[in-house]
């Protein structure tokens, strides 16, 4: 079987890690990707340039322990990778720009991974590491026809260099963006526009103390103001001595790189936050320099992930906002999910090529949407807490976040319980979710 990944970022990367861990046999998988290859510098010894504010792939990022148990299953060596350049913590604290504590959420859920944070780039090349060059092409795909659309019977990439090519399975892994995912709604009139969030991260690392709440509980902190946040963590375990920091803020337009000045992003900082009493928040304006801008897009609830030979997977089928940290895992569930289906497929005898493709998209789009509207829901009830108040809608809000762990039972009420939100966020089981679809299949 011969299977194109379009997009050599971190879905992609996943998703040919599923194929190879989970296939039958000896398959052809190549991953195109249009940029040049990333740097493989640590950005913790990396010169930032001002002039480059605008950074469209964003800088730290969160893998919940549910995408780092992927990861472990996938590649182990890829899971210790990342493990290891990365900081893992177990708590997350909510702060006022006052410097009120709200409220301490558990972050060790479950005994058989951890959560992380740690830059996109760390994590672009833990990944990128475990794939041989020879399977990662430069080029641009610029349309894809899928099986029988123009009465092809395999699917067809078309590059910009004019070449193209045939696959039994094209993988939409090129993010929110996406040029497959327009492909694959281009003739069904619907608009499938990423859509921006009108909002907008920062994203910094200095060298600092880390806060010793942070160093001694392993925690990483938000803390909400009237119309961004900021939040800060270590850097990773082997550099005690650095911070990451982002903030996100609102904004009607998505700024473009031309616009942003090399004064812009300091300047806005401390128009947001240069009021705010948590200290921390103060000692990284002070020292904050050349950090990232990066526009935050969504995409809209999608009525199918694909159909002849081509799927999406990742940002590409279901961008989200970063609120509760959970869109790079997503990505990883969607990865295995995927490699799991197609692998099952393939071993049902008296399948064709095809049969077992349209089973295996067919199936993660019927296991994985239901599971990713409820986490489009957690995100959007985290979201809600940093919308624009009035001071005094905005301090209910707080009061609100501060009592509502000490009264359980109303807890209980509104949200349906701690245990069902991480049951949620992290009680997915991939080879159940298989076993029914191919049971249904059947």
């Amino acid at each position: 079987m011969k299977i194109a990944i379009v997009g050599c970022g971190l879905a992609g990367m996943s998703a040919y890690l599923a194929f190879l861990k989970f296939l039958p046999g000896d398959h052809e998988v190549i991953i195109y990707e249009w940029r040049s290859p990333q740097p493989s510098e640590d950005p913790l010894t990396k010169h930032l340039d001002s002039s480059q504010a605008v950074a469209p792939q964003g800088g730290a990022i969160g893998i919940s322990a549910n995408g780092m148990r992927v990861l472990r299953k996938l590649d182990p060596a890829v899971h210790r990778t990342m493990q290891e350049r990365g900081f893992f913590y177990e708590t997350l604290r909510l702060r006022s720009s006052s410097g009120w504590d709200l409220s301490v959420v558990s972050r060790r859920q479950r005994a058989d991974d951890v959560t992380m944070i740690m830059a996109r780039q760390i994590a672009w090349q833990a990944l990128r590491e475990a794939i041989p060059d020879a399977h990662v092409v430069t080029k641009k795909a610029i349309k894809v026809i899928r099986r029988g659309q123009s009465g092809n019977s395999k699917p067809v990439i078309i590059f910009a260099d004019g070449d193209s090519k045939e696959f039994d399975l094209v993988v939409g892994a090129d993010g929110v963006h996406s040029t497959v995912r327009k492909q694959i709604f281009s003739d069904k009139g619907l608009d499938c526009s990423a859509v921006f969030s009108q909002r907008c991260g920062i994203w910094g690392f200095m060298p600092m103390p880390i806060p010793k709440e942070v160093a001694e509980t392993k925690s990483v902190v938000i803390v909400l103001g009237h119309c961004a946040s900021m939040g800060y963590s270590a850097y990773r375990p082997t550099k005690d001595d650095s911070l990451t920091w982002w903030s996100l803020y609102e904004t009607k337009e998505p700024p473009s790189q031309k616009e942003v000045p090399r004064e812009f992003v300091p300047t806005l900082l401390q128009e947001m936050c240069g009021h705010w009493e948590e200290e921390n928040v103060q000692k990284v304006l002070r020292k904050a320099s050349a950090p990232f801008v990066y526009p935050i897009w969504t995409v809209p609830e999608l009525p199918t992930w694909g159909d002849g030979g081509v799927v999406l997977v990742g940002d590409a089928a279901h961008a989200m906002t970063p609120d509760i940290g959970q869109g790079t895992s997503q990505a990883f569930e969607d990865s295995e999910a995927l490699g799991m289906f197609l692998g099952c497929a393939l071993q049902k005898s008296n399948i064709s090529d095809d049969d077992a493709v349209d089973l295996a998209v067919k199936g993660l789009y019927e296991s994985r949407q239901p599971r990713l509207s409820k986490i489009k829901l957690l995100n959007a009830q985290a979201q809600s807490k940093g919308v624009k108040r009035n001071i005094w809608a905005q301090r209910l809000m707080f009061f609100c976040i501060w009592i509502m762990p000490k009264l359980a039972w109303l807890r209980n009420i509104v949200y349906g319980g701690g245990h069902k939100t991480d049951e949620i966020l992290y009680g997915w089981d991939v080879e159940e979710e298989t076993r029914k679809v191919v049971e249904r299949s059947d």
